[in-house]
């Protein structure tokens, strides 16, 4: 057959599924097809060009195929660009859940079918895309999809997705569109319960970059986390819609423990001098119960009275026995003052925001990020991990 020709050809299409109804088409369709042949092996050669919408919304359509046995050798390429997305909207205000304001898309898919199989990649680039309205469909996906939308816009607002598909025509349940839309919507899951991993390792911060590990009772880095804290500022510059929160609450159980435990201990040693002047653990057990019952009538106004099952130096002979009845003494002594030294209201609060400081610091030092897009959140708590004090930063 000779060259077909398409000269200012249509081709529609219309969706009475959804509601508004859904009605696109390439106009101004041109171009020829040449090669139709019912020979085994021929070849017919595609070179299409049309628009969608308006005229600056271009489509070319170019490959190769038999026709009459498409399944044995195909390979066709169509390319799409510049087409306003909010000629989406009956179909993004039904599953996103949100009307388009505005934003273009251009993709290129790329079909390769040989003896059945199937190779697809499609590669959709999408600009500036701006939600509008909510919508109240009931079949909208359970994802803050404008969050979703955030991380994966680069630091121009565009994003660029790879989607490669295989299978076979053989296997009835493949269909190349809905594997399309569960590898995208399995990337948006991804990116919602796993932000960091995107934004860290865009610059080795690695997966867990959002997680800050403290020492309780303190506020200083460990040393690895200047260097990932950096990391996330350089890779919250590619993410220009994303705001992070450090959570500045207040100090937990474990840092008052801690707090309670070190102040205690300072005062016991206090003016201890020698190469161990600060190891209470090395103390000598007879001096640290002397100090303790001396601590304890300063901040009880009397001396201690020990429990029956707390043994005193006189009921025990010996100097093991001794031992014994000063472990004793200082384990009793060390639990009645602790509540002494314990660190008020007021003071765990200033560690939850001396730690929120130290890891805004860090973010902002080498200027990546703007300060505005940092957000101080007191209302956000850290939390007990292992034996330490774990600070989740958080996207907004």
């Amino acid at each position: 057959i000779g060259p077909a020709l398409a000269r200012h050809s249509t081709m529609g299409f219309q969706d009475f599924s959804t509601e508004p109804n859904f009605a696109a088409g390439i106009e101004g369709f041109n171009g020829t097809v040449t090669g139709l042949s019912t020979a085994p092996g021929s070849q017919a050669k595609f070179n299409l060009k049309g628009y969608v919408v308006d005229r600056y919304a271009p489509v070319t359509i170019t490959g190769r195929a038999n026709v009459f046995a498409y399944d044995a050798d195909t390979d066709l390429t169509a390319t799409f660009r510049n087409i306003e997305l909010p000629v989406f909207n009956p179909y993004s205000g039904r599953f996103a859940g949100y009307a388009i304001a505005k934003g273009k898309l251009s993709t290129t898919l790329h079909y390769r079918i040989v003896n059945r199989g199937l190779k697809a990649d499609h590669n959709i680039v999408i600009d500036q895309l701006t939600w509008g309205q909510a919508t109240d469909s009931k079949e909208k996906v359970s994802l803050p999809i404008r969050l979703a939308t955030s991380l994966l816009k680069d630091k121009n607002g565009v994003i660029d997705l790879d989607v490669p598909v295989g299978g076979t025509l053989d296997d009835p349940k493949f269909k190349v569109w809905p594997i399309i839309w569960q590898i995208v919507g399995n990337v948006f899951s991804k990116l919602i319960t796993a932000p960091f991993a995107l934004i860290g390792g865009l610059f080795g911060g690695g997966p867990d970059a959002q997680y800050v590990d403290f020492t309780p009772g303190l506020a200083l880095l460990p040393p690895d986390a200047d260097k990932s804290l950096k990391a996330v500022a350089r890779g919250l510059a590619e993410k220009a819609e994303i705001n992070l929160d450090i959570p500045a609450g207040p100090g937990i159980r474990e840092d008052g423990d801690a707090m309670t435990t070190a102040r205690l201990q300072a005062a016991v040693l206090a003016g201890k001098k020698g190469p161990l002047a600060d190891d209470y653990a090395a103390f000598d057990i007879a001096k640290k119960a002397d100090r303790l019952k001396t601590l304890y009538k300063a901040k009880f106004g009397k001396g201690p009275k020990f429990p029956d099952d707390v043994p005193t130096a006189g009921m025990l002979a010996g100097g093991e026995a001794k031992a014994t009845a000063n472990t004793a003494q200082v384990k009793w002594l060390e639990e009645q003052l602790r509540a002494k030294f314990a660190p008020a209201d007021a003071e765990l609060a200033a560690l939850g925001q001396a730690r929120a400081d130290v890891v805004k610091q860090a973010l902002l030092s080498e200027g990546a990020i703007d300060p505005s897009r940092v957000f101080i959140a007191t209302d956000k708590a850290v939390t007990a991990k292992d034996d330490k004090v774990w600070m989740e930063l958080l996207v907004k």
